[in-house]
């Protein structure tokens, strides 16, 4: 099947499932015996990452980001895993190239494959996870990125609207983020304690430590990323309700200024016959300086008061 690929060598398969759809997964569990429930969880909508041990082999639930570079929004793709001593299956979309890089490595060079398909299944399935978790930092990078220039725009230009929405942004991705990579470590160390003689775990200690310190590395980023980008967005929310009492501030006093000056008018009226101004010569430039006068006696007030 066109969407079902395996590698076998030294006693280990790995068989790689490319699409999460029923037909697919069919042949797989008739092939190996997988509960149903396994193979239904398999298929989309996602489910919650996490571990099942079954009599036969391990069911593994995770996820990793996918970032869209069109939308720029950030998502996540889900990664099933059916473990056991000599076998490894892996079930996802074809949106993560890093399992394709690898598979395609050990299908295609004899090396490669004498090199992880060694021991047992689970040293393929380090390895696997190990490139995975190293190919979440460039996003990582590229959020810090974002995050950064948005501080640089922040001071340096009014607030908007398109300003709000690109916080609002790196928000979401940020949660997405974190979403994403909470199960991660609680998952591999719940492979660590339930795994027996079979996985034979404790030869791959280094990858042990790898992954934990990938797993650390990336929760620790992810909570300066979203304790900064909440920073930024209070900074933003002050910022546009500064400027919106600016504005309001500039509004009230221009109301003040001119209400007594269009009543100094009205009440002058200089157009009806029998009025004061209206009957000396020069009276429409008598009440203009009258009310050029008052505007800046208004205005000098106002600044000494440092109301403006």
């Amino acid at each position: 099947m066109k969407n079902i690929q395996e590698i076998q060598f030294n006693g280990l398969l790995w068989v790689n499932v490319t699409k999460q759809a029923e037909k697919e997964l069919a042949e797989v569990q008739k092939r190996f015996g997988f509960l149903e429930s396994d193979v239904t969880e398999s298929l989309p909508p996602f489910q919650r990452p996490k571990i099942m041990k079954r009599e036969n082999y391990y069911f593994v639930v995770l996820h990793f980001p996918v970032f869209d570079r069109e939308t720029r929004r950030l998502g996540f793709t889900e990664v099933d895993f059916f473990l056991n001593g000599n076998n490894l299956i892996t079930v996802h979309s074809d949106k993560l190239h890093v399992i394709e890089e690898l598979f395609n490595q050990c299908r295609k060079h004899e090396d490669q494959r004498a090199l992880y398909f060694s021991g047992t299944a689970v040293h393929i399935l380090f390895e696997l996870l190990n490139r995975l978790l190293e190919g979440i930092f460039p996003i990582l990078l590229h959020v810090n990125d974002d995050i950064n220039l948005v501080d640089k725009k922040l001071f340096s230009q009014l607030p908007s609207r398109q300003m709000a929405e690109e916080i609002l942004r790196l928000k979401t991705n940020i949660v997405t983020f974190r979403r994403t990579m909470q199960g991660h470590r609680t998952v591999l160390e719940r492979l660590i304690m339930y795994s027996g003689r079979d996985l034979d775990i404790g030869s791959f200690q280094t990858y042990i430590n790898n992954l934990r310190e990938f797993t650390n590395e990336i929760w620790h980023m992810l909570e300066s990323q979203k304790e900064s980008i909440n920073a930024l967005h209070e900074t933003n929310e002050s910022l546009v309700s500064l400027r919106t009492s600016e504005i309001m501030k500039t509004l009230t006093i221009i109301s003040v200024i001119t209400f007594p000056l269009t009543l100094f008018v009205a009440w002058s009226d200089v157009g009806v016959r029998g009025n004061f101004f209206g009957m000396i010569p020069g009276g429409f430039a008598v009440i203009s300086l009258l009310m050029l006068l008052g505007a800046s006696y208004m205005i000098y007030f106002f600044k000494k008061r440092s109301w403006m």
